[in-house]
Parts: C-alpha cells; sequence; structure tokens
C-alpha cells in the first residue's frame, strides 16, 4: 500500500482542539527572508526546487486534519468489513522499489508458473502513473467547459461533453478525434453523458425534461432518439405528474443505464427519480422520492444490475430503490442512508451487489453498504437531521473548512475520504478499475483542479495529480484495462496522465523553458502555509 499524503492529526499532536487544518511544513515561514521592495520571498536553491515541483504538478503539500471521533472509529472496523476481507493480499506495502517489485514477480513467474491474480494485480501497479513517474500529457484543448467524460467498455473510445454544441469521441490509442455527435436543446450545459453497454449509442441528458440518444457512427446512420420524461399516460390520477407534465420543463441533472441497455433511470430537478423503458421510449415510473435535487442516481446491484438503485439529492440523504416494487401512487423507498451533512453530488458502484461511494457537497467522499441502512419507516422515526451551514457551492467556500466536522447522530457509511474539495459545480467519483487494480482505490475530482486518489481501506491520500494551470475537475476517469487516467476540466482541457520512464523525463525537461522564479508573497503563503 502506498504511502500517504496526508497526516491525521489527533488532539494530542497538536493541543488546539479548535485548529483543525494544520499546513504540513509548519514552522518554516519563520526562517523565511523577503525583499525589501516588494515582499516577495528570497528563496534558497532548495526552496526553488521545491517550488518548481508543485508548479510542474510534480508534488502538491496537502494540509493535515483531524478527523472526527466517528471518523477514527469507521478507520479501525473497516478491516473487519467484507470489503477489507476481498482485498486483502492485494494491499501488502510495495513502495519501497516498484522496478524491484516487477523484477521480483517476474523471476517468481519464471520459477513457479502463472501468477496469482493479486500478483499480476502488483506487477500493473509499477506501470501506474503514481508519485515520481506521473507525467500529464493535454491532448485536446477547447474553449468551453468539459462537465463530462468516459470510457466505452473496452477503453478504446473515451467521450467528453460540456458547453459545446457536440460530443467529442476520441480514438484512445493515439487521442485524435474518432466523431463528433450532435447534441439537441442543450440548456446551459450537457449534464450527463453515457456509453450504452454495447458501445453503440451515446445517452446524454440536459437541463430539460428530454433525455437523447446519439448513434456513435452518427455520420454514417444519423440515428437519434428522444426520451421524454415528462410525457405521462397516468398523469390524471397523480397530482405531481399532472403538475410536471402541464409545465413540462424540469432538468435531469443524472442518468446510469441498466447492464441490458433496456432501461435507464434519471434523477431530476423536481426531486424526482424515473425510470425509462428504453424500447418503448415511455417513462415506467415517475416517483418524487426527495425534498430536493436528485444530484446521483447509480444501479447497485452488481455487474447484470438491472433491478436495485440509490439516488442522492440535496437533502443531504441517499436512498435505495427496487424497480420491481417501485409506485408512484406510495413513493417509499426501500431503505435510506444517512450520514452526509450537505447535499450529495454524486454517486458510484463497486459493482459487486454491496457498495457504493457518493460525494457531497459536506467536503468527504463516503463508502456504503447497501445492507447497512435505514428501512423508511425507522428513518422517519428519526429526529430531523439540521445542515450545520447556508451557504451556496456554486460561488462560496465551504464554511465548515477551518472547523472539527460536524458528525451526523445517524451515519450508516462504513468509511469517509477528506482532502478533496467539492465547490463550484456536482464533482464525481469512483472506484478504480476491477481488472488493473482490484478497485482498492477511490478517486475523485476536486474544485481545485487536482485528482484525488484515496486508499479504499486505510482512507488514506495516496495520490494527488495537479497541473500547473488549476482548472475545475468536475469529472475524471480510469482506464478500465491500462495504467491511464483521463481528466477533462473547466478550462477545456483534456489530460491524460501515464507513466513517464526516466529517459521521458530527461527529454520532456530539457525540451521545458526554465519557469519564471518570481511569485508574489500569495502564492508563496499558498504552498508554505504562511
Amino acid at each position: 500500500m502506498m504511502s500517504s499524503l496526508l497526516r491525521w492529526v489527533d488532539s494530542e499532536d497538536t493541543g488546539d482542539d479548535d485548529s483543525d487544518w494544520l499546513p504540513e511544513n509548519e514552522g518554516e515561514s519563520d526562517a523565511l527572508s523577503f525583499e525589501e521592495d516588494d515582499g516577495t520571498p528570497v528563496l534558497s536553491e532548495e526552496e526553488r526546487a521545491n517550488l518548481d515541483k508543485v508548479f510542474d504538478g510534480e508534488v502538491y503539500n496537502p494540509r493535515a486534519f483531524r478527523r472526527s471521533e466517528f471518523e477514527k472509529k469507521q478507520r479501525e472496523k473497516l478491516p473487519f468489513e467484507r470489503i477489507a476481507h476481498q482485498l486483502r493480499g492485494y494491499n501488502e506495502d510495495s513502495t519501497p522499489s516498484r522496478k524491484q517489485l516487477m523484477f521480483r514477480t517476474l523471476c517468481h513467474r519464471e520459477l513457479v508458473g502463472m501468477s496469482s491474480k493479486a500478483q499480476l494485480i502488483k506487477l500493473q501497479e509499477t506501470f501506474m502513473p503514481f508519485q515520481e513517474n506521473k507525467h500529464c500529457r493535454i491532448v485536446d484543448s477547447v474553449r468551453d467547459r468539459l462537465y463530462c467524460g468516459g470510457f466505452n467498455s473496452t477503453g478504446s473510445r473515451f467521450l467528453t461533453a460540456g458547453q459545446r454544441g457536440e460530443i467529442m469521441l476520441y480514438d484512445t490509442m493515439d487521442w485524435t478525434h474518432a466523431a463528433f455527435l450532435p447534441v439537441r436543446d442543450v440548456s446551459w450545459t450537457v449534464t450527463d453523458a453515457k456509453f450504452t453497454p454495447d458501445d453503440k449509442n451515446v445517452v446524454y441528458s440536459t437541463i430539460n425534461s428530454n433525455v437523447r440518444m446519439v448513434s456513435t457512427n452518427f455520420d454514417q446512420d444519423g440515428k437519434e432518439y428522444v426520451f421524454p420524461l415528462a410525457r405521462s399516460t397516468r398523469a390524471g390520477r397523480n397530482s405531481h405528474l399532472t403538475r410536471m407534465s402541464r409545465f413540462g420543463r424540469f432538468g435531469v441533472w443524472c442518468i446510469d443505464i441498466n447492464a441490458s441497455g433496456t432501461e435507464f433511470v434519471a434523477g431530476t430537478s423536481q426531486s424526482s427519480v424515473v425510470l425509462m423503458d428504453m424500447e418503448t421510449r415511455v417513462p415506467l415510473c415517475h416517483v418524487i422520492g426527495h425534498h430536493d435535487d436528485v444530484n446521483a442516481i447509480a444501479f447497485v446491484d452488481g455487474q447484470l444490475h438491472t433491478n436495485v438503485f440509490v439516488s442522492g439529492s440535496d437533502d443531504s440523504l441517499i436512498k435505495l430503490w427496487d424497480r420491481r416494487v417501485l409506485s408512484e401512487s406510495n413513493p417509499k423507498p426501500q431503505g435510506v442512508f444517512p450520514g452526509h451533512t450537505d447535499g450529495i453530488t454524486h454517486i458510484s458502484s463497486r459493482d459487486d451487489g454491496y457498495y457504493f461511494i457518493s460525494n457531497s457537497k459536506d467536503q468527504t467522499t463516503k463508502l456504503w453498504d447497501i445492507r447497512k441502512c435505514f428501512s423508511s419507516d425507522d428513518y422517519d422515526e428519526q429526529p430531523e437531521f439540521d445542515r450545520p451551514y447556508s451557504w451556496d457551492y456554486r460561488y462560496q467556500t465551504y464554511p465548515g473548512r477551518n472547523t472539527k466536522p460536524v458528525e451526523h447522530p445517524n451515519d450508516k457509511s462504513v468509511m469517509t475520504y477528506r482532502g478533496h474539495v467539492v465547490t463550484e459545480t456536482l464533482i464525481r467519483c469512483y472506484f478504480s478499475p476491477l481488472h488493473s487494480t482490484a478497485q482498492k482505490y477511490i478517486y475523485t475530482g476536486s474544485a481545485d483542479g487536482r485528482v484525488y486518489v484515496y486508499d479504499s481501506i486505510s482512507g488514506d491520500l495516496v495520490e494527488i495529480f495537479a497541473m500547473r494551470s488549476n482548472g475545475v475537475t468536475r469529472d475524471v476517469h480510469w482506464h478500465p484495462f491500462e495504467p491511464t487516467i483521463v481528466s477533462p476540466d473547466f478550462y477545456g482541457k483534456l489530460c491524460v496522465w501515464q507513466r513517464q520512464d526516466d529517459e521521458e523525463k530527461k527529454e520532456n525537461a530539457a525540451s521545458q523553458p526554465e519557469l519564471f522564479r518570481r511569485f508574489s508573497r500569495t502564492y508563496y503563503s499558498n504552498i508554505y502555509g504562511m
């Protein structure tokens, strides 16, 4: 298991219970000297080298923070959970020398034959773009914000979508444009886009009541389809459906497609969840299941997921639904997952029928077990939870960033991950791929433009992918088979992170111009915690 980039600070470490966020190199500012004319720091050669690394994206100085007492207990209990038993054998320490690890693994394979699955995973990790081996290539840059992306099932194509009037498909062999797919009736942006399971179409949503599907070979066949979520033949018997049919305008924030490609579920700005039949293009059920926008939705009943899904809302709750008993007249979920103290921004399934993760505006990612939740009736008996802060994540900083984390009294999550920033937009999170990492990592975008990778069992931050110019990384995706991470951002850049060998490092270093070495005191203060 790789070394952690974040320190956990206990009360006895600091002596100050109210100081939760501490600079990693606290105390260095006393030794700094400043020029008299403009207050710019006079840096030593070592300090200049450190700054170069930071602004080149090689390292990033994170800040230490204190966990809540509940989160410390989560860390103690998680090694006894099912997910920890599944990953046992994959988490042995391999950080001293990745080259030595690869050499030993290959020698072992020559002596005893085929390697075990755990050994194969370890071998593949030697090629991961982690620590000093990571290198970023900007393969494309557009003038529009990129809101979402995604690989197809084989990893041969990657899509990006956002405020641009088209969905761009890339060939991942050389990252050239493979196709430009049209998008219709876009209100502000494409909010979500996904390949269908057969990789022949792309389903996308925007801030209106129609979800659309376009063929990946649109230039040849010209096929596109419309799924009107607001249309319902049963609207006369349901007041909430009557309201939706009459106005006919609501935004769709998120979609997920079942494994067979016959149905999808969508979360809307009307606090509702919609189940759509993709073959008849008629909504099967339209349920008002939350008290605020539904920002996240995902099937969670395994790789052949068709029935069970969860939805996350700005009301801070995650709810479990079974399409087989979904009812418009009695919209009662099969389970409720309290724990987040602010709105949910994204949900992603581990596709094992047990675990999923969620991102939230409370600046955390949480791991959940679908077996550990309140029933709808039991949750209704609990005291109502009042949110600790009133703020707008779109343009304000999180009010609780410098205070002790607020605990939810009924938290049902099994692990909590902290370090990234969830502001400005609906930041997304995922499990790392099964094929190359055994899903032992959790990774997320961040409003500071970086990509954060956590160890799913320890909760430690094991890697940060940072570029010199920071946008907002709303979405990020790990190649299903190769050691490649792709992050589209709000600056319109499509960034591909891959492993870089020593010779490639020297070539790139020789070709890069020397950085301008005078930084304002503001930048210096941000890096050194002054």
